[in-house]
């Protein structure tokens, strides 16, 4: 009987000593299959430097941490036990499930969630202060004869907000605030894509149901809007609809469901140029700056075909002496509605 406690005992030290040995050898040999569900890269193992071992220990600390043995899988089960067995998401501050298959950003997002009830609103001296900072860049470009433009795509939840898993009474938001205070306190007005988005919304999708962003065709009339708005400024040729054959194409995975590690296919149009070898009218005379976050990619090829000197900056700083080096025409700043924040939390919008 005691040799039999003893095996026991064995036994289980040896099971024990194997689920702390294991996760760190499929760890090390790189065994795991299972596909990373985060919509990002790991770290990858860091280099021992003997000049700074401390830094080295911080950024294995930080390696481990997000790539120890079996996480992957662990949180892969989790995943689908809480959306497949409880039906519930996994992750409601990233991730909201909507309505006949639409889902939405979760608050983890700038409070993009609330905000689709205006329930995080700017204060009164956060306005001002944005106000501030905006007619600054404004009064310096004028000065160097650049027109600027701030556009500003809604978020999804703005559009189809019908689809969101239930509704609020609905307040001003933070983009209408902003908008509305522009308007009447600094005589400066952004061009808000809400309206012509919402026009349309019943025609055709303008977004994905399962990805944050805008699909081809509603990056399109993004593009035809801030255009109309340019060319009150300047003659600036655009692309009609009518150029495009529009085919509806199943497209991967979008980056909301990819987070829950669902792997749903949506039909999406997508656009192709009629005339390929045909010579595009492209503004040759005029630069175009264009700061961008990531709604901007769907529209980049729209204005590709209005420009010909063109330069993409994927942050939202302006810095004087680059454009006494490129000496741009116009600028336009493109933010989405759920980063517009980064006009208060950027002290950096204008420098040297």
């Amino acid at each position: 009987m005691k040799n039999q406690k003893n095996i026991g005992s064995v036994i289980f030290i040896i099971i024990f000593l194997l689920m702390l040995i294991m996760p760190n050898v499929i760890m090390f040999f790189n065994l795991e299959s299972s596909e990373n569900n985060e919509n990002r890269e790991f770290t990858s193992f860091p280099v021992f430097s003997l000049k700074n071992p401390i830094s080295f220990l911080k950024e294995f600390n930080t390696y481990y941490s997000e790539n120890f043995g079996l996480k992957t899988t662990l949180v892969n089960n989790y995943i689908d036990f809480k959306f497949q067995v409880l039906d519930e998401t996994p992750m409601p501050t990233k991730v909201v499930k909507g309505l006949e298959g639409w889902y939405f950003l979760g608050n983890s997002y700038n409070n993009t969630f609330d905000n689709a009830f205006g329930n995080n609103n700017f204060k009164t001296s956060q306005l001002e202060e944005i106000a501030r900072r905006l007619l600054e860049i404004k009064s310096y470009l004028k000065s160097q004869n650049i027109e600027f433009y701030l556009v500003v795509p809604p978020n999804k939840s703005t559009i189809y907000k019908e689809y969101l898993p239930f509704q609020l009474n609905k307040n001003e938001s933070n983009l209408e605030a902003l908008k509305n205070h522009l308007k009447t306190e600094a005589n400066f007005e952004i061009i808000d894509l809400t309206k012509t988005l919402l026009a349309k919304k019943n025609k055709e999708l303008v977004y994905l149901k399962t990805d944050s962003h805008w699909n081809e065709y509603g990056a399109f009339l993004g593009y035809k809007e801030t255009m109309r708005i340019i060319n009150q400024d300047f003659i600036i040729a655009s692309k009609e609809l009518t150029d495009y054959n529009l085919i509806m194409k199943v497209r991967r995975q979008g980056d909301i469901v990819k987070m829950i590690n669902l792997s749903e296919e949506e039909s999406a149009l997508t656009f192709t140029k009629k005339h390929v070898n045909q010579e595009a009218k492209v503004q040759r005379d005029i630069k175009l700056f264009m700061y961008f976050d990531s709604f901007s990619y769907a529209w980049m090829p729209y204005f590709n075909e209005s420009f010909a000197n063109i330069e993409y900056l994927n942050y939202h700083s302006i810095s004087k002496q680059h454009l006494a080096n490129e000496k741009p025409d116009i600028i336009i700043f493109e933010i989405v509605e759920r980063n517009i924040d980064i006009l208060l939390k950027n002290e950096n919008l204008l420098v040297y």
